[in-house]
């Protein structure tokens, strides 16, 4: 799933920005503004290697922020709303749970964002690809509880001497920027030398970043280009430019940098460009999972036939014909001779007489005759195994060759769109290979469109009048909630596995519910919705058209069509 690019133009690495240090700072000071004065409601994990903390606001507005934990291409991003820890999930830190915050920063000198606490706690968001974790720190600056491997980590000091020594990211960034002397001696150049840029040499700059600063500087190794470049790339960080776009291939990117991405969207606040890309990426991971499952069963029903094709032996068969034919002709030879045993017979090979005798078993309860007849429909009935077999070998070298081709055309596929088309137009092919269409626990999903929003929030959409129909009453289940355009034609909508107060994946709903009406291409749709329990039907209407009760409505812009 992870993709390599060659650096160029516009090139993705530079927008590869969700876990970079400077948008987590601008993360950090956006959750200060909203966190601060408000306090810890609960701390949980539903869902592997993603952890959801629960705050309350100063304004009495729940806020989720969810750190996803050993996923590179998911770091961050907040949900409003309140999202109850389930039966099954695992609360965690319980120290931290209603306790003030006092206030939210970045690390001066790591990925880690830091909430103060009343009672002199910090709660530590350590948001590394590696080693993400949230723990629980004293004022005396050990751990008291974390996430993960908490036995090991509690008791222990939250920083050695040698990470509280580290510099302060942003201040020396400032200098360098400010100082070009002092940064030729830091990234080790002189004036007349070309710059070899590696990851350390500038404070938070990773290994990505370094590659767009080189390529923005040009292939001229000129150290004033090196600088100037640094410079300018330095001050777009501290004024970030929130902005979601999308490789050629459909792979969702995210970059606080001015410059323009494929695609792209630009956002008011960090946060938002998070939440943005994050139910993409979702989406992506999904489709990317969907299609390595799919690929799965492709290699596994090539190897099936590949086994039987090799284990396919007509030649065998055939001289086993042979060989009942003859024994069958010789009986038929020996009718005169008499018959000393009852279950075998020997006769001269009349058809080789420079040959031996043959032993031919009977079966003692038939004549000889009847026993010739006996080894002539044994032929007959392998002849027609063979012409059984020579038609299952046509049958699977044709099922190969599809087999072979989807698979060369499922790899190619990067985009959900892409993978969700292939899957509805090659359906039936799908079913003639062996290959069942993908179904859950509530059937086969292509009977509606299907958009997996987050890890546990589903948006099925009904494709005409009576889908919509079978959709809202068959399929929807109380407490789902069903989306509709307001005053426009156009397709139900039923989001599963979020509730009410989760406003992020509803108004992302409502984005797909617009998409899929009359009022597509307005600059802003309405659209209504409800729990399905207040959506009903009456006689008086036709297929699809419903009676609604205790709607909201939200303003949205229609998803696009890369959506």
């Amino acid at each position: 799933m992870n993709i390599i690019y060659k650096i160029g133009k516009n090139n993705p690495l530079e927008q590869l920005m969700h876990r970079n240090y400077f948008t987590l700072y601008h993360t950090a000071m956006e959750l200060h503004a909203r966190l601060t004065s408000g306090f810890v409601f609960e701390i949980h994990s539903q869902h592997k290697n993603e952890l959801t903390l629960s705050f309350i606001t100063a304004a009495g507005e729940h806020l989720q922020v969810i750190i996803v934990l050993r996923v590179p291409e998911l770091c961050i991003f907040t949900r409003e709303g309140m999202n109850r820890c389930k039966r099954q999930s695992a609360n965690l830190l319980h120290a931290a749970c209603e306790r003030e915050v006092q206030g939210v920063s970045m690390s001066p000198c790591d990925r880690e964002i830091l909430i103060s606490l009343s009672g002199d706690y910090t709660l530590v968001l350590r948001l590394f690809s590696a080693s993400a974790n949230a723990f629980l720190v004293t004022e005396e600056g050990t751990v008291a509880d974390a996430c993960i491997a908490g036995k090991t980590l509690i008791g222990t000091a939250y920083r050695d001497k040698a990470d509280r020594s580290s510099p302060d990211i942003i201040r020396e960034l400032e200098r360098l920027a400010q100082q070009k002397e002092r940064f030729f001696a830091l990234v080790g150049i002189a004036e007349d030398s070309k710059p070899q840029l590696s990851p350390g040499s500038l404070p938070g700059f990773d290994q990505a970043m370094l590659r767009t600063l080189s390529e923005r500087a040009g292939e001229s190794g000129d150290p004033e280009d090196v600088f100037d470049a640094f410079r300018d790339m330095f001050y777009e960080l501290l004024d970030p430019l929130p902005q979601t776009g999308r490789t050629p291939q459909g792979k969702p990117l995210f970059s606080i940098l001015h410059r323009p991405l494929p695609e792209s969207r630009r956002y008011a606040s960090v946060l938002e460009g998070l939440n943005r890309y994050s139910s993409a990426m979702w989406s992506w991971l999904h489709a990317m999972q969907e299609r390595g499952e799919f690929e799965t069963k492709l290699r596994q029903q090539l190897r099936k036939i590949e086994k039987e094709l090799q284990e396919h032996d007509p030649g065998m068969l055939a001289g086993q014909a042979d060989d009942y034919q003859t024994r069958g002709h010789l009986l038929i030879g020996a009718l005169s001779f008499e018959r000393t045993l009852s279950d075998n017979i020997t006769v001269p090979d009349i058809f080789n007489p420079d040959q031996p005798d043959i032993s031919i078993s009977l079966k003692p309860e038939l004549s000889l005759s009847d026993n010739a007849a006996e080894y002539f429909r044994k032929a007959a009935k392998t002849r027609e195994k063979i012409r059984t077999m020579k038609r299952r070998k046509t049958e699977l070298e044709e099922r190969k060759a599809l087999l072979e081709s989807l698979s060369g055309e499922i790899t190619s596929l990067l985009s959900p769109k892409g993978i969700k088309q292939f899957l509805e137009a090659r359906r039936s092919e799908l079913r003639r290979t062996g290959i069942e269409p993908t179904k859950t626990a509530s059937g086969i999903t292509s009977r509606f469109r299907t958009v997996k929003l987050t890890a546990s929030a589903t948006l099925y959409i009904g494709k005409n009048a009576t889908n919509n129909d079978h959709l809202t009453f068959s399929f929807a289940k109380p407490n789902d909630i069903w989306l509709h355009a307001r005053g426009s034609s156009g397709s139900h909508c039923v989001l599963r596995g979020v509730t009410l107060q989760q406003k992020e994946e509803i108004r992302r709903a409502a984005e797909y519910a617009a998409r899929y009406s009359a009022a597509k291409h307005s600059e802003l749709v309405p659209v209504m919705y409800a729990l399905k329990k207040h959506v009903r039907r009456s006689k008086r209407l036709a297929p699809g058209q419903v009676l609604i009760e205790r709607e909201e409505v939200i303003m949205v812009h229609p998803a696009t069509e890369a959506d």
